[in-house]
Formats: C-alpha cells, sequence, structure tokens
C-alpha cells in the first residue's frame, strides 16, 4: 500500500479506505486508452457509447452520453470518461472549464451504506454535484470541503512493475477534489470483477481493447476505436 499525501479528515470516514477507482475525463477516449497502453497498462474493456437516462447535475435532469474505458492496475481500477454531446454533467463541466485527465477518486459502497454513506458526505460540508444510477446501481459525485484534504493518501497498487506505478502517480500528481460513491451492486460488483481478471491474463500484447457492453451510437461513429469495438 503507497502513501500519496497527507491524511485524510476524520470527519468524513468513509475516506479512510483506499480508493477502489480513478476517474478520468478526456476529450478523446481512443486517443487516451493509446496514451496508457504506450506505458503498457491494459488491457481496456470499454462501454457504450450509452445514455445515462436517470441522472442529475447540479439538482437538474440531464441525459449525457458517454463513453466509458476501464482497466486495472493492482488493486486500484481506472476509468476513462469521454462525453460524446453537450448535456449537463460533471463530465462535460470538467472539459469545458478546460480541464483534462484526473478528475476523481472512487469509493465502493455495499448498497446498505450507500444512503448512511451520502448523508455522511452531505453533514461533512461536501457539495453534491452529480447523482445518477447506472446499470442497476446509484453513484454520486461530491465536491470535498476545503478541510478535508486529498483523499489521495493511499492506493493498493500491490505488486505492478515499478513504471506501472510510476504512470499512476504521476497521472494523479495534482491530486483530487471530487469524489464518487459507488454502489457496489451485483453487476458492478461483476464489472470490477471482469476488468481485474482481464487485466491478470493479459500477455501485454493481445486485444488490448475490449468492447464489455453497450451499442456503438451513430453520434460516436468516426472513431477508429468505435469501429474496431464494433466487431470485437
Amino acid at each position: 500500500m503507497e502513501r500519496l499525501s497527507k491524511p485524510i479528515d476524520a470527519d468524513i470516514p468513509l475516506l479512510e479506505k483506499s480508493a477502489d477507482q480513478l476517474g478520468y475525463v478526456v476529450p478523446d477516449l481512443e486517443q487516451a486508452i493509446k496514451g496508457w497502453i504506450d506505458q503498457g497498462i491494459g488491457p481496456w474493456l470499454t462501454i457504450g457509447p450509452v445514455v445515462v437516462t436517470d441522472n442529475k447535475y447540479l439538482e437538474r435532469p440531464s441525459r449525457p452520453l458517454i463513453m466509458f474505458g476501464f482497466c486495472q492496475v493492482g488493486g486500484v481500477q481506472l476509468e476513462l470518461i469521454q462525453p460524446l454531446d453537450d448535456e449537463p454533467s460533471s463530465w462535460r463541466a470538467f472539459l469545458a472549464a478546460g480541464r483534462s485527465g484526473f478528475q476523481h477518486c472512487g469509493f465502493c459502497v455495499e448498497p446498505h451504506d450507500y444512503q448512511r454513506s451520502v448523508a455522511e458526505a452531505k453533514a461533512s460540508g461536501a457539495t453534491i454535484q452529480q447523482m445518477l444510477s447506472f446499470s442497476g446501481a446509484r453513484f454520486a459525485y461530491f465536491s470535498l470541503p476545503a478541510r478535508a484534504g486529498s483523499p489521495m493518501e493511499r492506493i493498493r497498487l500491490g505488486e505492478v512493475a515499478p513504471e506501472k506505478a510510476n504512470a499512476v502517480r504521476n497521472s494523479i500528481a495534482g491530486g483530487c477534489e471530487i469524489v464518487e460513491l459507488i454502489e457496489f451492486q451485483p453487476r458492478i460488483r461483476e464489472m470490477f470483477a471482469k476488468v481485474t481478471q482481464a487485466a491478470a491474463t493479459w500477455d501485454g500484447k493481445a486485444r488490448p481493447v475490449r468492447h464489455l457492453m453497450g451499442p456503438v451510437a451513430k453520434a460516436a461513429i468516426g472513431s477508429r476505436l468505435l469501429r474496431t469495438m464494433r466487431f470485437r
């Protein structure tokens, strides 16, 4: 277990654990995945494009069209998110602010603890940005109060090649201002397991990009990556 920064405010009990996921928002999923693969990090399992129909950003409903890419590095999952339209979301706002790359860290919460964890986050002074349901689970994004510091105190990389550990460390050098709560429902648990298994059995060459679920929407066609995923 690696220590990456200062301790976390005990007012938010959830953040005392290690991050389960590091989330990156990117303008081009294909290029982002290529950049990671060039550093030996893969394979990537993709989802979408999908429309998130049950979504609220800043308490207003929206239906963003997005694509996801997932990869496991030791004990932490990397998530890439590309917004494909201008529907309001924390992801679109991140890019609109001229930013790209590491946006949030995710913590998996058992279903019976999800509501309590959201309530604790609110009580600590965290500001809810976005709440959504997807694949049978609930997700909440919130901005941390200034006193909370960075939730990147530690991540479980485990036995990972130094170059891969350095790639992850360098990608999160700016710290984390947004936390995501992930309701660890069975379908989400299954997805995490598939991503972990793919990484454990990857030879570093074969099928570096694999389509996990979701149709390829017309709005996103034009990317070589998407055309490739359609037939895999």
